[in-house]
């Protein structure tokens, strides 16, 4: 029999009925792949209760469940075409191509120069072509993954995080203000403008609440070394005790400020390489959540600020650098007007502005080397070309789910100026930390804040001595 194409099948019957066939194709077959093509499913296919056995194995089965109770409901975005922008970053791509064949990892996980076998200084681009028969592959995946992080220079923003129940919606926020500075893996001419790094800091990261008023200036400061055996130092700044102490670093993974959401989540993943051992288990296609107001963006909400503006109670810019303001759409359920009384009746935290696109992807199981971890393994999906994580389930050393991570991604936008491509955001790009058992989640990035890109963000706010005038 002849077979059909699945986007030709949907012009010829109604979509409620496109579903049910993609449903029971999927039911019938034990392996998803062999199923359903995700990328012939009909562009705007809203996968919800009635259809979501379409995407099994394309996420974690603890979300897929969302979907299937009604608690979930987004469309997957297969045929539109990426309007002004798009996923990989042809400056990115292209400056990586010169590091390919010079480094390598060590026995303990560290990125070195494979001749040398020391940490270079600096890299700018991804270190590694990936190739799935190295036996090194996954720990290469995961520095690429950095390096794509590092990429988007030092930047500032504030980042609410919000409680939300399932039947009450917010129920507490907080506000951080936060400046990351990376000082290796920036584009060319910012990675030039860093002087000299004597203690051979790979990254710093200053967060100051602002409010509720009971935790305004409490402060919090990371640095994190290019030394693979050197532990993070972390200190906080609490306005109660007026003095600042020293935080062990080893507890990077519980819930920041009794939240969900820990400092090993960061923009993904944010632990320390060399405290993990990293395998391939496998790749395949995912459905990756965007940002899907991103998706028909024209990058107009992308500027050029020039010296001289404030971007913080901190920070003045010397130099030119670009902010993005993206709309105000609610960005979960509970964040729409009369969301109670809505028909669709999804969870609280629903991410509706979220789309899902069919993305190639590397599978990548995480363990810690600290058996004292709070989690026993994390997966992580990476995508094959801008390694941009998705769906990042965690366990506990029993193998069971215990947390979900994921940050919608984002287009690049061609600007006039350096770098030549900025992250942008169509209103979407919130962050959703779903902790299964206890039936809640944690969201960051709402309300929406401007966001500052490749700014030259100045060493001495990151100074310990300095956390106490920061905090005031």
């Amino acid at each position: 029999m002849r077979k059909i194409p699945l986007a030709t099948l949907a012009r010829r019957v109604p979509r409620f009925t496109v579903a049910a066939v993609l449903s029971a194709i999927a039911l019938s077959a034990p392996l998803r792949a062999s199923a359903v093509d995700l990328r012939e499913i009909p562009d705007g296919t809203i996968l919800g209760k009635d259809n979501c056995q379409i995407a099994k194995g394309a996420m974690p089965d603890e979300i897929l469940n969302f979907y299937c109770k009604g608690d979930y409901e987004n469309p997957i975005v297969t045929h539109t075409k990426y309007r002004q922008g798009q996923i990989d970053n042809p400056r990115l791509r292209e400056v990586s191509e010169k590091n390919y064949g010079k480094f390598d990892i060590n026995a303990a996980g560290t990125l070195v120069d494979k001749q040398s076998g020391i940490r270079p200084p600096v890299i700018v681009g991804f270190p590694f072509q990936i190739d799935p028969a190295d036996p090194k592959v996954a720990s290469k995946i995961v520095w690429n993954y950095f390096y794509s992080v590092y990429w988007e220079g030092g930047f500032h923003t504030n980042s609410p995080i919000n409680w939300i129940s399932r039947g009450d919606g917010v129920q507490r926020r907080i506000s951080d203000d936060v400046h990351f500075k990376y000082y290796d893996g920036n584009p060319p001419e910012f990675q030039s403008r860093i002087g000299a790094n004597p203690l051979g800091i790979l990254s710093r990261t200053l967060g100051r609440v602002t409010e509720p008023a009971d935790l305004e200036g409490t402060v919090s400061l990371n640095w994190r070394f290019r030394d693979g055996d050197k532990k993070d130092n972390d200190w906080a700044y609490v306005p109660a005790l007026r003095r600042v102490r020293a935080t062990n670093p080893a507890n990077r993974a519980d819930g920041l400020l009794g939240s969900d959401i820990s400092e090993d989540d960061g923009p993904y993943f944010d632990g320390k390489p060399e405290d993990f051992n990293f395998k391939l288990i496998g790749d395949g296609i995912v459905l990756a959540h965007f940002d899907g107001g991103e998706l028909e963006s024209d990058g107009t909400n992308i500027h050029k600020i020039e010296p001289g503006t404030k971007i913080s109670s901190l920070v003045t810019i010397r130099s030119s650098a670009w902010q993005l303001i993206s709309p105000q759409p609610p960005p979960i359920f509970s964040a729409k007007q009369g969301w109670k009384t809505d028909p669709k009746k999804l969870v609280a935290w629903a991410p509706i502005m979220t789309a899902l696109v069919p993305r190639p992807v590397w599978i990548v199981e995480a363990t810690p080397k600290d058996k004292y971890y709070l989690y026993g393994k994390i997966l992580m999906y990476f995508d094959k070309e801008s390694y941009k994580g998705y769906w990042k389930n965690k366990y506990d050393w029993h193998n069971e789910a215990l947390h979900n991570w994921m940050i919608p991604a984002t287009l690049w936008h061609k600007v006039d100026g350096d770098p030549g491509f900025v992250r942008g955001g169509g209103g979407g790009n919130i962050a959703v930390a779903v902790a299964y058992k206890q039936d809640r989640a944690s969201v960051t990035g709402m309300p929406i804040a401007p966001v500052e890109y490749y700014v030259d963000l100045p060493d001495d706010i990151y100074e310990v001595e300095n956390l106490i005038r920061t905090g005031k």
